[in-house]
């Protein structure tokens, strides 16, 4: 007989799965704008992947959450980090990996300090895992148009 903690961990991974599906549907026409290395790295990774204001899952035991810096984020005001905003849970897909696919160096920077990934060059990438709840807004700090928001949910 299952236990109540494993068909709630199975229903979060389906509802999961179900969001990055619509997701992908959803945005599959806005997203045409992106450079080719990004579509090539999406297409050659093994996750479930769009770019979204939704969480990105990967099929590993606890999934990596994907954010790009995309190109020309760093001379366009109305450019972020897209997904802009993104919900995790806790020990299911709470390890975050901002991708810069800018040629311009970023930041990534939570405005309350908790977290910072120094400078990121073009190419680089900066991970963090999140273990408690709350929101957690960030920002670049070479570009202050840059802002991002992390939401932690209990697992």
């Amino acid at each position: 007989m299952p236990t109540a903690k494993g068909l709630f961990t199975a229903l979060v991974v389906i509802f999961g799965m179900a969001i990055v599906a619509y997701t992908t549907v959803a945005l599959s026409g806005s997203q045409q704008s992106y450079s080719a290395a990004t579509q090539s790295r999406s297409a050659s990774s093994s996750s479930i992947s769009s770019e979204s204001s939704l969480p990105l899952v990967n099929q590993t035991a606890v999934a990596t959450v994907s954010v790009s810096i995309p190109p020309g984020s760093g001379n366009a005001v109305q450019v972020s980090y897209l997904p802009d905003q993104i919900v995790v849970v806790v020990g299911v897909n709470n390890t975050v990996t901002w991708v810069n696919d800018d040629s311009a160096p970023h930041t990534v920077t939570a405005n309350d300090g908790s977290f910072g990934s120094g400078n990121v060059a073009p190419t680089g990438t900066y991970t963090f895992t999140f273990t408690k709840p709350g929101t957690y807004a960030y920002h670049c700090l070479y570009h202050p148009w840059m802002v991002g928001t992390v939401i932690v949910k209990a697992g």
